[in-house]
């Protein structure tokens, strides 16, 4: 495989530490955003990268001496895309400072980091780490607010969680035989493992309000995206379908700060966005997709996408890709 950047085994023994920990802190930045690499021991340091990247997530395998990752405010300021990590440990404890939140992510366990705040996450061993970047708003459009995901490590060992990690690992091997038609779908599937694998945890449940109120959200929210494509989605029927009146089913929303109607919206935007920016996004009109996830009004739509998103939906159809082949590695 073509490698963005090479240092033979016999060039890394003889160039200096410093070029050593640079080369290796470009080439983590590029792959996923910007931070600080600090090897732990700059003298002997070695570290393997490749990066596969299919537009709305990437997946980059990281196999490399123990590094300290600092993500600072500086770091921040630079990056305007919010994206978040889902960080996959193989053989060796990891260690992860987020505000308040201390973690320590045992080997076949993963965690989320969060792009658009301050960070340090250090790699204590040698290890091969598996780290799968998501759009932020990708991930919240399964699984609601994120950061109720955020102080814990699931388990990869066993259930969805394994088979999620079993699927990236495998990727790479398959991805070339996919055509870019398939990389959106891919991408979907992806997403809804790990939406999954997040929400089969109990203990997110009852992280930040009661457990019966947050099942109740989560079957709501469920029950939307399963039925956002139908125009006539409305709170009664929602209400009704999953066993709760219209009255609570707008106080679950009002306490997140939100409506039905506005988070219903939100939901079909997000949908919209999705497929404008897949290759498939390119077929059929802008008003035939609107229809097809609920919007009745394409000038309505229009304006509540470029409200939303900051551009055009023909903006973001231009953002799809034409075609597109795994991001190559790099060994140092």
């Amino acid at each position: 495989m073509p490698k963005l950047c090479s240092v033979g085994d016999g060039q890394a023994a003889a160039a200096a530490p410093v070029d050593r920990a640079r080369i290796w802190h470009d080439a983590i930045t590029s792959a996923l955003f910007p931070l600080n690499a600090r090897p732990g021991n700059p003298d002997r340091f070695r570290g393997e990268l490749q990066n596969w990247d299919l537009g709305d997530i990437s997946l980059t395998r990281i196999d490399s001496e123990p590094v300290d990752y600092v993500r600072d405010r500086s770091h921040i300021r630079s990056d305007t895309d919010e994206r978040l990590l889902i960080t996959f440990a193989g053989r060796s404890e990891l260690h992860f400072e987020q505000e308040r939140i201390r973690l320590a992510c045992r080997p076949q366990q993963f965690f989320i980091e969060m792009a658009h705040l301050p960070y340090r996450f250090t790699q204590l061993a040698p290890d091969e780490l598996w780290v799968l970047r998501v759009r932020a708003a990708l991930l919240r459009w399964h699984v609601g607010p994120v950061e109720k995901f955020a102080p814990y490590a699931f388990d990869a060992s066993r259930g969805i969680g394994a088979l999620l990690f079993d699927m990236l690992r495998m990727m790479p091997q398959r991805l070339s035989e996919a055509g870019t038609d398939d990389h959106g779908r891919l991408t979907q599937s992806i997403v809804e493992l790990l939406a999954l694998a997040l929400e089969q945890d109990d203990r997110v449940l009852g992280s930040d309000q009661g457990s019966v109120q947050a099942a109740h959200l989560a079957r709501v929210e469920r029950y939307i995206r399963q039925n956002l494509p139908d125009p006539e989605l409305a709170p009664d029927r929602i209400a009704g379908a999953c066993g709760i009146s219209t009255r609570y089913l707008h106080g679950l929303f009002r306490a997140s700060g939100t409506t039905v109607g506005r988070w219903i919206r939100e939901q079909r935007l997000e949908a919209c966005d999705r497929e404008l920016r897949q290759a498939a996004g390119r077929r059929g009109s802008i008003a035939e997709l609107a229809h097809r996830w609920g919007f009745g009004d394409h000038a309505q739509f229009s304006r509540h996408y470029k409200a939303h998103f900051g551009r055009t939906p023909s903006e973001a159809r231009g953002l799809a890709p034409a075609g597109g082949a795994p991001v190559p590695g790099i060994a140092v």
